[in-house]
């Protein structure tokens, strides 16, 4: 047992050394031998081949070495491309994480910066409505009170004509009563009545009539009766049309004024409704913009941790790359040197009884 352990001791010894394939046997022992502990080792190994110690047991354990050094590489190798597959699982789907995050980045902005530019354009639009609205509403009031002088003109104007007509019948039943005989006396009172009536008028209509009735007043005659009722029947018949043209006027103003505060109330309505959308549009669009800044700095962040994540399995992945070529290059220097030391000790074996007798005698 001992024997075997010192033979072991002497092979890793060996494999520690770096050696190129033109050293000679004795100068790979001399590289063993300039180790502390390869020296202890080939110290012992020079006493075994002294004593007749078999170098058989020494080669099935350069053997045994060589298979497990090989069997190690093909567990290492196994477990580097079971790593290799689940880190490329892993970049991949980090990489398709900070696609995401970056495509939801370009999104959120462009939202942002479209919503702002809407809320701009919807701000300047309520501004605009709020003074059509304004407009809208002092034309209204405008025409509305337009509307309402024409209509208390008519008012006027029509109570007039309807004194005046009444004024006109006044006077020919006086004139009527005047031809039928009746004194003037006994008509004066009314006959003054309706002539003051007539003057305070001041229409220019009146004017023959009045000075007419002024000489009936002094000489009542049958010729000047029946011309004073003709110019009452024309100047009556005229107040009829007269009144009928301010009515006919009347009745347009009353329904051009009906179309136009109709059109007036419903751009008005609309201005309005458009005023509530716009309001509650700039609500939206503040909300809006507010949830993608707030999204954007969230997705930043799961950007940043991602970008991280992936810097850390990079970083991790290469020194597991590192470690495994690190690894494998020191297991094919090592069936290197194991392989070197078979044949030292199959074909050279008195190369390095020659070596040790040389040690003995110099070292």
């Amino acid at each position: 047992m001992a024997r075997s352990l010192t033979i072991l001791a002497i092979v890793f010894a060996v494999a520690t050394a770096r050696v190129t394939k033109s050293e000679s046997p004795k100068e790979i022992l001399a590289q063993v031998n300039k180790d502390s502990f390869g020296n202890s080792i080939l110290s012992v190994l020079q006493l075994q081949l002294a004593t007749g110690g078999p170098v058989g047991e020494i080669q099935i354990l350069l053997n045994n070495i060589a298979s497990q050094l090989n069997g190690d590489q093909k567990k290492a190798d196994k477990v580097h491309e079971s790593d290799t597959v689940a880190f490329e699982k892993i970049i991949a789907d980090l990489e398709q994480e900070i696609a995401y995050h970056q495509a939801q980045i370009v999104a959120l902005s462009n939202l942002r910066d479209s919503t702002t530019e809407a809320l701009g354009e919807a701000e300047a639009e309520v501004r605009v409505v709020t003074s059509d609205i304004a407009n809208n509403e002092k034309s209204f009031a405008d025409e509305q009170a337009t509307r309402n002088s024409q209509h208390e003109t008519w008012v006027r104007k029509d109570a007039e004509h309807v004194d005046q007509m009444d004024a006109i019948d006044e006077a020919s039943k006086i004139v009527q009563h005047l031809q039928a005989g009746v004194a003037f006396a006994q008509l004066k009172s009314r006959f003054e009545k309706v002539q003051t009536k007539l003057m305070e008028s001041k229409h220019a209509l009146f004017k023959p009539l009045i000075n007419a009735l002024t000489q009936l007043a002094s000489k009542v005659d049958n010729k000047s009766i029946i011309k004073i009722l003709e110019l009452l029947a024309q100047i009556r018949q005229q107040l009829v049309a007269s009144r009928a043209s301010l009515l006919a006027t009347e009745e347009r103003q009353a329904a051009n004024w009906e179309v136009q505060s109709s059109h007036l109330q419903e751009e008005h309505k609309r201005l309005v409704e458009r005023k509530a959308f716009l309001e509650n549009s700039i609500v939206q669009f503040k909300v809006t913009i507010q949830e993608a800044v707030e999204d954007l700095e969230d997705q930043t962040l799961f950007l940043e941790d991602a970008e991280d994540s992936l810097a850390i399995q990079e970083r991790w992945a290469a020194e597991q790359e590192s470690q495994y070529e690190a690894q494998t290059f020191e297991r094919e220097q090592q069936l290197e040197v194991v392989e070197r030391l078979q044949e030292v000790l199959t074909q050279k074996l008195s190369a390095a009884s020659e070596f040790l007798q040389i040690r003995e005698e110099v070292f």
